[in-house]
């Protein structure tokens, strides 16, 4: 094997393991995202998001980072 080879087939790996964490991710962030705006009711979800007024605002910006980049390895070919 050389090392193009090798090159290729490591990305190649990356990839398909990219495509399989980031719908994972983003299920676990819509998740979560629901649960910290439906549970603010929840003392100890309350208590939580009053303590840290940006988290919504950083799960969606995570959320969108991985739409992207599992968007980027759908268009990441090897020929």
């Amino acid at each position: 094997m050389n090392l193009r080879d090798f090159i290729e087939q490591l990305f190649t790996d990356i990839r398909d393991v990219a495509q399989i964490i980031a719908p994972l991710a983003a299920v676990i962030g819509f998740l979560g995202l629901g649960i910290m705006y439906m549970g603010s009711s929840w003392p100890i979800v309350g208590d939580w998001k009053r303590d840290n007024p940006k988290a919504a605002n950083q799960v969606v910006i995570g959320l969108l980072f991985v739409v992207f980049a599992a968007s980027v390895t759908t268009l990441i070919t090897f020929a």
